[in-house]
């Protein structure tokens, strides 16, 4: 290296000959070596301005021939998938193992750039990043040698070339954003310096009096860079670098508090990113609504205000709107996208007054990549909150149309999370949600979206787990996958592409805990339980995840049968509906409450003598059937409003009802065998097993032992297919006490 720094000769003669590209050490780790002077005007064209110009997107871009505007969205890259890197050194058991490169869900390394020099072109070198090459090659100069020759034009020069470089390995396929990070941190480090400056902090001058443009940019993009790689340290010292400035408006701040929300959602502080959002849009000059519970009434008043502006209007028409040029209404409606998703998990009323207002102004000023939020949040409130499933398709059908637009990439995985994860399994099967969550799932780690990728994730794994997906095949590869090295040392892990939120985490958590319980595997005391979850869920007020832990909390108990304990977690969330507005997750605990409050009437004695005694247990058997008959009253509803999912779910529960109305037999009968052969036919393998458990235990209470063995012995074969050993043992101790007993 030294040799070829030396034979490069004076710094800015080399320099104006050559390209004039950042470049990269010879170091193991690469990092960037920026070009310390531009080319002589004499010997190349001067380099074109570099100050922010309106894109055609009405955004402001920070350097010319760049791909990205303000807001660093690329507008035409192509998702591409991740990979964990061959030499991994975190996996489960402590080494590589399969489980680590699952073909669903590749955790997404860095990958480490190569370096090829070319002999015919001394000091010059080309970054080797997924297969391909970035050429992002130029001189490699010796700083230290030419420190007098160096202008403050030549440092605005070589700052400006390494935001170009930074960007443009943000353009490549496979983004690596700790690269482009140390591009941004090069340019940042050749600004702050004076003409003279020996080196020793004398003489050192504020980057910002070189080039406050270019520093601006750097700091932007380094801080949501650094963000994404997961080196939050730097990302929060350039956040506070930016923000700290009074000479800064507001509008060029707005890329670092962006960033900013998106670290704090990322850490659980969502009531924080609520607070600072409505600042962010307190100084744009828009209003917003204050951070507190809403009330019904206003909720209402709302909804009637958005259906009245959106009138007959087709889908087409609404996604042919005219577009929003604004900037600060931009800037506003990202605010409010933003801030959605901590609502969703902590102000879950405020919610609906965000997307009511992202409405509003999308139909009054137009439309861009937000509105994607605006219509797919009200086909969320449409489905899970007023019964309206087939209007909420119209909605995502507007989402799906403005996304083919140009300009809205970074929309895609957004909005598939919230149409496939919100809105499409209200009215088509669970199962075919799977592909599309995947495919943005891709999309979100190309794009950088880590938090929308992490949030398909999840729901990939929830809805795995609830459409009966074997527990030891993919679904077991998936929930691992973003908690590699949950067993040896970690109860978070952190991804280099993908910034999972902790909620992501924990809920991943909160299924590799079921399924291990199910498939009969220790859980060690180190790793998190159930508890540990809800502690950090109920300091953190992430209502969203109280409701995750609590329905698959007593999705365990109710397949195991430990009723009481069901009984006694259901009193204890409460409705937490709310806070899992339109998941599938709260459509199974509307019938994890009706089957457990059926399951607690069946409980109560009736043979008592005592007159009193018989009144208290007559009455303690109608008020858990009238909470059951409440939940089952909204699961009749939305199957007659077209929901697939839940047919076989309602048969079940009307044999169970009817067999605590006493109407064996026939209507019993008649429903435990619809409940088999439709979750049979929709592939739902627990629920399956479960009804023909319970069908065995109707038929043990009727003394038809031939019908009660044919149904345990089907239960066991379906638990076994699903994975569930730890509950094929329990039954199979079952069955051998009650052939015991019939000798």
């Amino acid at each position: 290296m030294a040799t070829q720094q030396n034979q490069s000769g004076s710094a800015i003669a080399q320099a104006s000959n050559q390209q004039d590209a950042p470049i990269v050490d010879t170091d193991n780790a690469p990092s960037p070596s920026p070009l310390l002077s531009k080319p002589s005007s004499s010997s190349s064209q001067q380099p074109k301005s570099h100050h922010a110009e309106e894109s055609k997107h009405g955004v402001a871009s920070y350097c010319c021939n760049s791909d990205h505007n303000t807001l660093g969205l690329r507008w035409d890259d192509e998702p591409n998938l991740g990979g964990v890197h061959p030499n991994a050194e975190r996996s489960v058991e402590g080494g590589v193992s399969a489980i680590t490169t699952p073909e669903l869900f590749p955790v997404n390394q860095i990958q480490i750039p190569s370096l090829e020099y070319d002999p015919n072109r001394p000091g010059t070198a080309q970054v080797m990043i997924g297969g391909g090459t970035s050429t992002v090659s130029a001189d490699i100069v010796n700083f230290a040698a030419h420190i007098g020759e160096i202008t403050d034009d030549d440092r605005r020069y070589v700052a400006r070339k390494n935001l170009e470089a930074g960007m443009k390995v943000l353009s490549e396929k496979n983004a690596a954003f700790d690269i482009a990070a140390m591009y941004f941190a090069a340019g940042r480090e050749r600004l702050c310096y004076s003409d003279g400056d020996n080196g020793d902090g004398e003489n050192k001058k504020d980057g910002w009096d070189v080039d406050r443009t270019t520093m601006l940019a750097l700091c932007s993009e380094g801080a949501n860079a650094s963000y994404v790689s997961g080196n939050f340290d730097a990302m929060n010292l350039l956040i506070d670098e930016v923000l700290n400035r009074d000479d800064i408006p507001i509008k060029d701040k707005f890329r670092v508090y962006e960033v900013k929300i998106l670290a704090m959602q990322g850490a659980g502080n969502y009531h924080a990113s609520i607070e600072l959002g409505i600042d962010v849009r307190r100084r744009l000059g828009l209003k917003t609504p204050r951070n507190r519970r809403t009330s019904v009434l206003r909720i209402l008043g709302g909804y009637a205000r958005t259906c009245l502006a959106l009138g007959g209007k087709t889908a087409e028409e609404l996604a042919n709107l005219p577009e929003l040029t604004d900037e600060r209404i931009i800037m506003g409606q990202r605010i409010l996208e933003l801030m959605e998703v901590s609502c969703y998990q902590a102000q879950p009323t405020m919610f609906a007054l965000l997307v009511f207002l992202l409405m509003d102004t999308s139909l009054k000023y137009g439309i861009n990549a937000s509105s994607c939020d605006a219509f797919t949040g009200f086909g969320v409130i449409l489905c899970g909150g007023f019964g309206k499933p087939q209007r909420g398709k119209e909605m995502a059908k507007v989402a799906e149309l403005i996304l083919a637009k140009p300009g809205m990439k970074r929309m895609t995985s957004r909005s598939v999370f919230v149409c496939e994860g919100l809105i499409s399994h209200w009215t088509k099967p669970l199962r075919e949600t799977l592909e599309p969550l995947l495919e943005a799932y891709k999309v979100g780690l190309e794009c950088g979206d880590g938090q929308s990728a992490g949030i398909c994730q999840s729901l990939h794994v929830t809805h795995s787990f609830y459409c009966g997906l074997p527990l030891e095949g993919n679904f077991a590869a998936e929930i691992v996958a973003p908690v590699v090295g949950l067993q040896n040392d970690a109860k978070t892990v952190e991804s280099s592409t993908v910034v999972q939120t902790q909620q992501d985490l924990d809920i991943h958590v909160i299924y590799l805990l079921g399924s291990k319980r199910l498939r009969g595997k220790e859980v060690l005391p180190e790793e998190q339980n159930f508890d540990d979850i809800l502690e950090v869920a109920n300091k953190t007020g992430n209502q969203t995840l109280c409701g995750y832990i609590y329905a698959g909390h007593m999705e365990l108990k109710v397949i195991f049968g430990e009723w009481e304990d069901a009984t006694n977690i259901a009193i204890k969330a409460g409705d937490v509906r709310a806070a899992l507005v339109a998941t599938y997750t709260s459509i199974r605990f509307t019938f994890l409450r009706a089957l457990i409050y059926i399951k607690a009437a069946q409980s109560q004695p009736t043979g008592t003598n005592e007159l009193l005694g018989r009144m208290i247990c007559s009455a303690d058997r109608y008020k858990w059937k009238r909470k059951a008959l409440k939940e089952m009253k909204l699961i009749q509803k939305w199957v007659r409003r077209g929901n697939v999912n839940l047919v076989h779910s309602l048969h079940l529960l009307e044999a169970e009802l009817a067999v605590l109305d006493g109407n064996a037999s026939r209507k019993a009968e008649e429903s435990y065998k619809s409940a088999i052969a439709i979750a049979s036919k929709n592939g739902f393998l627990q629920d399956q097993a479960l009804s023909h458990e319970l069908a065995s235990l109707y038929f043990e209470g009727r003394g038809d032992d031939s019908r009660r063995d044919h149904h345990m012995e089907h239960a066991i074969q379906c638990y076994s297919a699903w994975g569930a050993m730890a509950k094929v043992a329990q039954l199979n101790t079952r069955r051998a006490s009650q052939t015991e007993m019939d000798r």
